[in-house]
């Protein structure tokens, strides 16, 4: 069979907690796509239906269908196109609402093509791809300033927290984050929409100027009016993550002056295709540009970081480093983070090792 589908349960070592509640296991499907000769592509699927990805059900009965559609000849076609930016052809209407089962779709083909070719997946999209991608930290829950001394001492020059819905203990957080760590790092906060206007107002007065390189996504995601007058009012940067599932979103929050920065899930827009059209609407509208991962699996974060790469996206850390989560990851092999940056290295497609237990093909 040319598509096979696995299901596998992530633990996490620590879990992160966030304002809409916590996580501590991802359950994440893993498609592996051959083409005849030996080679295979490996796509993920991580759903995340409290952060606007699609319900696990539906990811699972997509990914379903797709398999059956994933043929050799289907498969021998689009590798014949040689395009990364090929469309998906009929399975384009099968995974038109499930975004994370799209991402696996496309990641597995991209992958095998590049591995194809004998080049890296983020070369494959661009011969002019930044090899070294700077990434966060992400701290949340108990012991933050411990972490954050970890992060320094790891290599890390960007932290990110978690807050607390309680915005008044959310500027505590952020105070004692910046006393702690002094100048040292920049400092990223994120409410995952859990406050009012007034409540951000109140919490940016608190924590003063220069205490955050931004606040993330302070106001619910569909807010833009109130979000766009909190950044008029505010002596702080705000950054939108979940007012951003799809490219056209990209485009209204600039219209809006709603951010000065978008932080866009690879996995949640639905893969390559519509994360490159994301990006690139938030250059033409000014916004800056930060790549996260849904605290997906080692594949999940390298067609990501790969992404950043090849988008040349190396002016920012993003949130691709959170892999010292899971306990025991997807290959034997993840990209892992040193001295503040995941570096792309020169092997063919992902470059991630091999899958554990991998399924025959």
């Amino acid at each position: 069979m040319p598509a096979i589908l696995s299901v596998r349960d992530l633990m996490f070592a620590r879990p992160v907690h966030t304002s809409q509640g916590t996580i501590g296991l991802r359950r994440v499907w893993v498609l592996a796509v051959g083409d005849g000769s030996g080679l295979t592509g490996l796509g993920e699927a991580a759903p995340l239906p409290l952060f606007g990805g699609e319900k696990p059900k539906d990811c699972a009965a997509a990914l379903a269908q797709a398999v059956d559609l994933l043929d050799d000849t289907f498969i021998a076609t689009w590798l014949d196109r040689g395009r990364p930016d090929a469309p998906l052809g009929p399975l384009e209407r099968v995974l038109a609402a499930t975004p994370c089962a799209r991402s696996a779709v496309e990641g597995a083909l991209l992958d095998l093509l590049a591995k194809l070719h004998g080049v890296p997946l983020a070369e494959l999209l661009s011969p002019q791809y930044s090899p070294w991608i700077p990434v966060n930290a992400l701290i949340s829950g108990n012991d933050q300033l411990a972490a954050a001394d970890a992060a320094v001492r790891a290599g890390f020059r960007t932290v990110k927290v978690k807050l607390s819905p309680d915005h008044h203990l959310a500027a505590k957080q952020v105070t004692s984050l910046r006393t702690r760590v002094a100048k040292r790092i920049a400092l990223r906060a994120d409410a995952n929409g859990a406050w009012t206007a007034e409540q951000a107002l109140a919490f940016a007065s608190e924590i003063g100027p220069d205490a955050l390189e931004y606040l993330e996504q302070p106001l619910p995601a569909a807010d833009l009016d109130r979000t766009a007058q909190l950044r008029r009012r505010a002596a702080v940067k705000i950054a939108l993550d979940e007012s951003a599932r799809v490219p056209a979103d990209v485009g209204r929050i600039g219209a809006a002056q709603a951010a000065d920065v978008v932080v866009l899930k690879p996995m949640l827009f639905g893969g390559w295709r519509p994360i490159r059209q994301a990006v690139q609407l938030a250059k033409s509208c000014g916004l800056g540009i930060v790549l996260s991962s849904t605290l997906d699996g080692a594949i999940g974060r390298a067609h990501a970081t790969h992404m950043a790469a090849a988008l040349a996206l190396d002016q920012q850390a993003h949130g691709l480093a959170t892999g010292d989560l899971i306990v025991d990851d997807l290959t034997t092999e993840p990209l892992k983070m040193s001295g503040g940056d995941i570096t792309i290295h020169a092997r063919a497609g992902l470059g991630i090792g091999d899958l554990k237990d991998p399924p025959t093909l």
